[in-house]
C-alpha cells in the first residue's frame, strides 16, 4: 500500500510517534498475502472514489460510507465483494482512529452489516442497499416508451424523495411546486396536508433539491405545466394530481422488480429506523419523523433493536 495516501496527507489530531504509512502497515501485518492484495485493492478503489468526490479520509462521515456502498452495488458488485470492501474500510478507520489521524470511524454502525442483515429483523424497513436495488429496477424497468424518460426520472425521484425526507405517500401526492422554499441557508418544502392535520416544515437535502430543479425543468422543455412536484404522466391525466394509491404502485411494482413485497411506507420506516442506527437521538428522529409522541417513533425502532440486543446472545453456551 505505499504511496497510497500521499496524495492527501492526514495530520493527527493528536501528536503520535507513528506516521499512517506505519499505521497502515502494523494493521495489514496479521493478514495473509492474499488478504494484503485484496484490502490493497479495496483501499485503492476507496481512494479512487474520494478523489472523484473531491474528498479526504479526513473527511469522510457515514453518508460518504452509505454513498460509497451504493456506487459499489451501481457496479454491479457481488454481496461478498461489498462486505470485504466494507469490512476493509472498518479496520483501516478503527486503526486510524487509534492513531489519531481521524475524530470518529464513519464505519462504524450497522450500514457495514447491510448485505448480511436478516429481513426478519427489520420488519416493515428496508436495508439500504435494497433501497438502492429499487432505483436500480428502477432504471431497468420497461414503461411506455412514449414517456419512459419522465417515468423513470419521476420514479427515481419519488424513491428517494420518501426515504430521504421520510414523508408519508399523501404528502407526496399533494407536494406543489410553490411548496418548496428558502429557509436562510436551508431548502425546505412546507408539507399543507399531514396526518396532524396542521402544516409542517421539512428539510430538502441540497443533492435532494437538484434533482428536483432537474426534474422542473425537463417538466417545463416538455410543455408540461403542472402545479404538482409529482405529477400523473399517463396520457389521460397527463399533468394532474397522482392518487396515493398510484404512488404505492410505483413502489410496489419497484419493489416486485427485485424481489420484495412492500408499500410506499416502507422507506419512511426505513429512512427512521436508519436514523436509529446511524446514533441519532430520539428526540432528533421524532421531529424528523414529525411524531407528535416519542412512543411513536420507538415503535419504529421496536421491533428491530429487541432482535439486535436480544437477551439469548448473552446467555451462557450449552
Amino acid at each position: 500500500m505505499d504511496d497510497l495516501f500521499d496524495k492527501h496527507e492526514l495530520v493527527p489530531v493528536k501528536a503520535q510517534e507513528m506516521t499512517l504509512q506505519e499505521s497502515i502497515d502494523l494493521i495489514m501485518q496479521k493478514y495473509s498475502t492474499n488478504t494484503k492484495r485484496a484490502y490493497t485493492r479495496a483501499m485503492r478503489d476507496f481512494q479512487v472514489w474520494l478523489d472523484s468526490q473531491g474528498l479526504h479520509l479526513q473527511q469522510v462521515k457515514q453518508t460518504h460510507v452509505f454513498q460509497y456502498q451504493m456506487f459499489l452495488r451501481h457496479q454491479d458488485k457481488k454481496p461478498a465483494t461489498i462486505n470485504q470492501n466494507m469490512s476493509c474500510l472498518k479496520k483501516v478507520f478503527s486503526m486510524l482512529l487509534e492513531f489519531g489521524y481521524v475524530q470518529q470511524n464513519p464505519c462504524d454502525s450497522e450500514v457495514l452489516q447491510s448485505e448480511r442483515v436478516s429481513p426478519l429483523s427489520n420488519k416493515n424497513a428496508l436495508r439500504f442497499s435494497q433501497v438502492s436495488d429499487l432505483l436500480l429496477a428502477n432504471e431497468r424497468e420497461k414503461y411506455d416508451e412514449r414517456v419512459a424518460q419522465l417515468l423513470r426520472f419521476r420514479n427515481g425521484l419519488l424513491v428517494r424523495f420518501l426515504y430521504f425526507t421520510a414523508t408519508r405517500r399523501s404528502e407526496a401526492v399533494g407536494l406543489r411546486w410553490e411548496h418548496l422554499r428558502t429557509d436562510g441557508d436551508f431548502r425546505i418544502a412546507v408539507l399543507p396536508e399531514t396526518k396532524s392535520g396542521m402544516p409542517q416544515k421539512i428539510k430538502i437535502r441540497d443533492d435532494l433539491y437538484q434533482r428536483l430543479t432537474e426534474w422542473q425543468d425537463i417538466l417545463q422543455n416538455r410543455q408540461i405545466h403542472s402545479p404538482w412536484v409529482f405529477p400523473s404522466l399517463s396520457q389521460r391525466t397527463l399533468g394532474r394530481q397522482m392518487t396515493g394509491g398510484g404512488i404505492n404502485n410505483i413502489i410496489k411494482r419497484l419493489g416486485q422488480a427485485v424481489g420484495i413485497d412492500i408499500s410506499a411506507h416502507y422507506l419512511r420506516h426505513t429512512a427512521i429506523t436508519i436514523a436509529f442506527d446511524l446514533g441519532q437521538p430520539l428526540e432528533k428522529v421524532r421531529g424528523y419523523a414529525r411524531h407528535v409522541s416519542a412512543d411513536t417513533t420507538l415503535r419504529y425502532y421496536h421491533d428491530r433493536d429487541i432482535l439486535r440486543k436480544n437477551p439469548t446472545d448473552v446467555l451462557p453456551a450449552l
